[in-house]
């Protein structure tokens, strides 16, 4: 009969049913005043716990490291393999100068162009009338000529 009415509520949806279901059933345990955990699993005490066991492993890593880590006075392994593989500094150095002459090339390129000023220019009223004198303009046998000719 529990089976039915659960198969009931289920299928049938209606709006703020399983809020109102969650709801209920969260006030209700299915155990009615029995024990929550079952007999056969009891909570475990002792020194076997996950907790000492962790314990007794960190213990151990930080004996460990005491042990064997470097001296103030010695560099430690990872600081001679970083040494070792890392880039030169006359390296960062050459880097770091050619990038200084590069950025004052645009610094003297940037400062022409924004000082740079158009040429100045003449403009006429007329331009036509330049074209007066022009020898291409003239009809034919307008003009007589004047030079030295040999007739």
């Amino acid at each position: 009969m529990a089976m039915n009415r659960a198969l009931a509520l289920v299928r049938t949806r209606h709006p703020n049913t399983r809020n109102a279901l969650t709801r209920r059933f969260a006030s209700h345990t299915v155990h009615s005043g029995e024990e929550v955990l079952p007999e056969s699993e009891s909570v475990e005490a002792g020194f076997f716990t996950p907790f000492w066991r962790n314990t007794i492993l960190l213990s151990f890593v930080a004996i460990a490291f005491y042990k064997w880590a470097p001296r103030p006075s010695e560099e430690a392994f990872l600081t001679k393999w970083l040494a070792h593989y890392s880039t030169s500094p006359e390296f960062w150095a050459r880097i770091n100068e050619q990038q200084l002459l590069r950025s004052q090339h645009m610094t003297v390129n940037t400062v022409l162009q924004t000082s740079a000023q158009r040429p100045s220019m003449v403009r006429y009223r007329y331009p036509q009338i330049l074209e007066q004198g022009s020898p291409h303009l003239q009809a034919v046998g307008a003009t007589s000529p004047v030079g030295n000719q040999a007739e």
